[in-house]
């Protein structure tokens, strides 16, 4: 009992307010309460997948920078809060790098915590101290105006510099709550810039700059209103079956293994062919060339074709010495002669690519991971057809591009068809991350996706991002759904990123406008005195 209550007041005296107050004003305190503030933001996201915790930790950050007074110390503080959530947000590359590259576990959490650090929160860094160095002074303006615009920046720097790798957008952790409806008209990164503002409003009503809450209320009442407003229209439904093999990737990357694949693919599907119009093989469920193995793809397309049922699989395809990860249509509907496979656009790089491979790869295992040797598709390239429905096809690490996506968008479209292979993920948090950022394609877009992994998580989602159906992770099953396509399309199909680059030209004139606008010191002496 002693011992309790020895703890009790040893906690009571850490956790005193003026004593944490003290701690966090030193430039040590500082620091460690960013990096907790970036640990707190982690949990916004898969698996805890909490939006507010976003607002809780960007909030008390912008509450951070409005204390500081040096540039420098604006850099510090954004790489170590944003180096933060990356890293704690990006632990499952450690069994991606060690369970398929043999890297061993020290180096792959030092190459984490350098991507983490040195790519991502150097990003945000860099452009915060350009957004302070701007503000000067003027803290309201720098919080409120010019650190959003610089973080936003910061998301297009991420999204492309080094092949990109948006992953972590904060905006994917709104698939829940008001926020999320403003994916139809401003994508993720108007989501994003919606958090930004939005804990920078609160930082400032915090700070005791009543003025700045009604405009976090109007982003959250705004959010509410949105809720389910529809802008295309659902068409009759179709009965949709997604092949969920769960292959083990020791079985998949061996090319022995042909037959086995086949089999399981085939065992699951052929009971549902009666019943189902569109039957969906996830991400390379053939490790075949499709071009090379026209026998095979004939027998399937004639069988198919009897019961007529369309199958969209993952295949391999080969052009002029290039291998392509692609997507076919076979069956019915489908023309072997004249259709042209889906090839992935956006590849992994250290994946499926290795920039510079004759230097890298003689340098060790983790640069000669299996199926690291595909070329990128066409940039332009034709919706899957089937049976007058069309399907935007989008293959695994395209999920995390906006643009990919949208760019094959129409009134004419009617759904998403994305395949995937997360084994390469294990029981770690990324499924669930990678479903979470589908999800916000199919809200961007109002557009229905059928969504078809090899081990999970294989999913109907639903035109406003709702997992209607899912499948357990690490089973083999099949999900049979009445897919429900649309026709139509948003706001922000339609005029994509102009309207985010419109709000932030808004908050670069009000910047502009308050860092010319005079102080009052004896207005801002009395207004301190007459408010709470």
């Amino acid at each position: 009992m002693q011992f309790f209550i020895k703890i009790y007041f040893i906690l009571s005296s850490l956790l005193d307010g003026k004593r944490l107050l003290t701690l966090i004003n030193k430039p040590l305190g500082m620091c460690l309460s960013s990096m907790v503030l970036g640990a707190i933001m982690s949990l916004s996201i898969a698996p805890v997948e909490k939006w507010p915790f976003a607002v809780i930790a960007l909030g008390f950050f912008m509450m951070q920078l409005y204390t500081c007074k040096f540039t420098p110390q604006v850099g510090i503080l954004s790489v170590l809060f944003f180096g933060t959530y990356a890293t704690l947000s990006l632990t499952w590359l450690n069994f991606v790098m060690e369970g398929f590259g043999q890297v061993p576990l020290v180096l792959s959490y030092i190459i984490i915590t350098g991507f983490s650090f040195g790519y991502i929160g150097f990003t945000y860094a860099f452009l915060n101290m350009l957004a302070f160095s701007i503000a000067k002074k003027k803290k309201a303006v720098y919080i409120c105006c010019f650190v959003p615009i610089g973080f936003i920046i910061a998301d297009y720097i991420v999204y492309y510099y080094l092949s990109g790798f948006p992953w972590l957008y904060i905006g994917y952790s709104c698939v829940e709550g008001p926020l999320k409806n403003y994916a139809p008209f401003v994508g993720v990164r108007g989501i994003n810039l919606a958090l930004y503002v939005l804990s920078a409003a609160l930082a400032l009503t915090a700070l005791r700059k009543f003025l700045f809450l009604p405009v976090a209320a109007m982003i959250l009442l705004v959010g509410v209103f949105l809720e389910n407003l529809p802008q295309v229209e659902k068409m009759p439904t179709i009965n949709a079956s997604l092949v969920q093999a769960n292959i083990t990737q020791s079985v998949h990357n061996n090319a022995a293994s042909v037959n086995e694949i086949f089999s399981t693919y085939w065992t699951l599907t052929k009971p549902k062919l009666s019943n189902s119009k569109i039957v969906v093989w996830s991400e390379s469920a053939l490790p075949i060339d499709y071009y090379s193995s026209a026998e095979l793809i004939g027998d399937l397309d004639t069988v198919l074709k009897t019961d007529k049922t369309a199958l969209v699989t993952g295949i391999f395809t080969s052009s002029q010495n290039k291998i392509f990860n692609s997507i076919v249509h076979i069956g019915d509907g489908a023309d072997l002669a004249h259709d042209l496979p889906y090839q992935k656009r956006k590849l992994v790089p250290f994946g499926e690519t290795v920039p510079f491979e004759d230097v890298l790869r003689p340098l060790g295992s983790i640069f000669v991971i299996p199926n690291s040797s595909f070329s990128s598709g066409p940039d332009e390239q034709l919706p899957i057809t089937i049976n007058n429905h069309k399907f935007i096809p989008a293959i695994c690490y395209e999920a995390i591009f906006p643009e990919v996506i949208s760019s094959m968008d129409s009134e004419q479209t009617n759904g998403i068809i994305m395949v995937s292979n997360d084994s390469w993920f294990g029981p770690t948090q990324a499924p669930q991350q990678h479903l979470n950022i589908a999800r916000m394609r199919a809200m961007e877009l109002q557009k229905p996706m059928l969504r078809c992994t090899n081990s999970g998580i294989t999913a109907y989602i639903d035109e406003n991002g709702k997992v209607v159906d899912r499948l357990p992770q690490d089973q083999e099953g099949v999900l049979t759904v009445q897919f429900s396509p649309v026709k139509g399309q948003t706001f922000y199909s339609k005029y994509g990123t102009q309207t985010l680059f419109l709000i932030m030209l808004i908050l670069l004139v009000l910047g502009i406008r308050g860092l010319r606008k005079k102080d009052d010191p004896a207005k801002e002496t009395m207004s301190k005195l007459i408010r709470p």
